[in-house]
């Protein structure tokens, strides 16, 4: 009998395991999920943001180019009030209906377009558009009016539209200069640059009508070559001082392959540092700007730095000439360029490395100051005696009730009074005046130690304070740890702190260095990058959670032993 009880007990208590494991478990996967949306959403471009999904696509393993592609907010979504056997009937209709269409007009379609006009993204993308601008009645009205309104509605205007926007190719535009003066210098467009190719593996397609903007599309073939160079000269009476920044306007393919340039102007040769990616399928303009002090500053940086790298014999006084050179990379190569994109971006348009400076110095300076004032003020209250004691630990600790904002303004007259508005001294001298919490913890984990330990040491000859150095102090390492984590994370994430006593961006920390950015991408509607610095914000923080859980824990534990 007593055999059975020992295995239901054991049965029981495995139950109790496995069900304590198991709400652990989804707590962990419930807590995580907003994290795990904000690194999904950092590998994403700006036109995948939409639908929403949890994870980005990945990128096309691009051969040859131009390539036909479409977004998923590009295709046909179905709507959240359309039930599944409406939508499919609809959706097959729909796409019947534009493949007829497109074959009735496809005479006057331009020549370069009329072999594709079976292409199935074609017919997606601009079925996409009709179910997204398509009067509500129709989705009732019956499939019969549904195919009227779309033969209604196609047009070559459309067609033209909707192809340029699946057609994923490079194409080269306008070009231009600017100097350090300000002046703006158009050296050539599409229609006047004369391009050169150096490869057997690609080839020139003008392509100056019907779609919005001319280019000279570069039609590629990696099965016959790992690279490219395009190359073109052009009048610029602009000599090599004067040269501040060059401009192309570049039509990418998305496929991540990098461009490397090289500018000779003025007798100079400039090359690139870092390379750009073919990363969007639409225009974009690529800067190049010279090295400067600008380079140094803290302003947004919207340019890629290039360096004087030496003179350029070969290419005639008053003439510009641009040499751009795209490699093919390995797939992989391109998974981790799509993954770090964003990441490059905020790091090359922020002065990240400034700010984290500013951030750390801030963190050390004040875990410095809290662990030697919290610590000494807290040796005074839990091991001597002296009048008033316990009167005013109990006042300390009555200033936890006083929120914070109360004592901002009285904090900043104060710093503003003593000439220290406007630096960082406001935001890290405080915390050699203690921290009514701090000293509240480290008081009870010093009244666990045993009275002997500092009985002998009196014995022995040590002062009060040689005490506090060699005896209690290695003692409390655990709550010091914890001290230590409390305030880095505080300190970390500081945001009205910063606001209120600095003005100069030179000197913000990451917290507010990072809430500029966001300023700025709210207003240009780039939410990946804004994702990007909040997972750059986040990750010593969860690093700090991992490496250092076991003291924290530990300090959190043996706090409450005595009271």
């Amino acid at each position: 009998m007593s055999g059975s009880n020992n295995i239901l007990k054991k049965i029981g208590q495995g139950l109790r395991f496995g069900a304590y494991h198991a709400i652990l478990l989804a707590g962990a996967i419930v807590f995580s999920a907003p994290f795990v949306w904000l690194i999904g959403t950092s590998f994403k471009s700006p036109d995948e943001l939409y639908p929403p999904s949890w994870f980005p696509p990945m990128p096309a393993n691009v051969v040859t180019s131009p390539y036909f592609g479409a977004n998923a907010n590009e295709l046909p979504i179905q709507p959240v009030d359309v039930n599944d056997e409406t939508w499919e009937a609809y959706l097959e209709k729909g796409r019947e209906t534009v493949r007829g269409k497109l074959l009735t007009i496809k005479d006057t379609l331009p020549n370069f377009i009329q072999p594709y006009v079976e292409e199935p993204y074609l017919t997606d993308f601009i079925l996409g558009s009709f179910f997204r601008r398509m009067p509500k009645e129709l989705w009732t009205s019956g499939l019969n009016d549904f195919s009227s309104w779309i033969n209604s509605e196609i047009n070559s205007e459309i067609v033209i539209n909707a192809f340029d926007a699946i057609y994923r190719r490079v194409a080269l535009g306008e070009l231009i200069v600017k100097t350090w003066d300000a002046e703006t210098v158009k050296v050539g467009d599409a229609e006047t640059l004369k391009w050169e190719l150096h490869s057997d593996c690609a080839k020139f397609v003008p392509r100056l009508e019907y779609f919005n903007r001319k280019g000279i599309e570069v039609h590629y073939d990696f099965s016959k070559g790992d690279h490219f160079v395009v190359e073109t000269i052009a009048d610029c009476n602009i000599s090599a001082d004067e040269f501040k920044r060059l401009r192309l306007s570049l039509h990418g393919d998305k496929s991540w392959y990098s461009i490397h340039a090289i500018i000779d102007i003025g007798g100079k040769r400039f090359k690139s540092v870092e390379p750009i990616y073919l990363q969007y399928n639409q225009w974009q303009d690529c800067l190049w700007q010279v090295y400067s002090h600008e380079d140094k500053s803290i302003m947004m940086k919207s340019w890629y730095t290039i360096k004087e790298i030496g003179n350029s014999p070969e290419t005639p006084e008053g003439k510009l000439r641009l040499k751009l050179e795209i490699r093919k990379t390995s797939y992989p190569i391109v998974l981790a360029r799509k993954a770090w994109g964003n990441y490059r971006e905020v790091l090359r348009e922020v002065p990240i490395i400034k700010y984290t400076y500013n951030s750390l110095l801030l963190v050390l300076m004040n875990i410095i100051g809290q662990i030697f004032s919290a610590s000494f003020v807290a040796y005074a209250f839990a091991r001597l005696r002296w009048p008033g004691r316990d009167y005013y630990f109990i006042l300390i600790l009555a200033t936890l009730m006083i929120p914070a904002q109360v004592t901002l303004v009285p904090q900043f007259l104060i710093w503003k009074s003593f000439g220290l508005y406007n630096t960082l001294v406001p935001l890290w001298a405080g915390s050699f005046f203690g921290n009514a919490f701090f000293i509240f913890l480290l008081r009870q984990f010093m009244l666990s130690i045993p009275k002997d330990l500092e009985d002998s040491a009196l014995i022995d000859g040590c002062g009060y304070l040689r005490i506090y150095r060699h005896i209690i102090l290695p003692l409390i390492k655990p709550a010091l740890a914890t001290v230590a984590i409390f305030t880095f994370l505080w300190v970390w994430n500081d945001f009205m702190g910063p606001l209120i006593f600095l003005t100069d961006q030179e000197k913000y920390p990451l917290s507010l260095g990072l809430f500029a950015l966001h300023a700025l991408m709210i207003w240009l509607a780039r939410f990946e990058l804004m994702m990007a610095a909040a997972v750059l914000m986040t990750l010593p923080v969860i690093a700090l959670f991992f490496f250092a859980q076991r003291q924290f824990i530990q300090g959190i534990t043996l706090t409450g032993l005595k009271g």
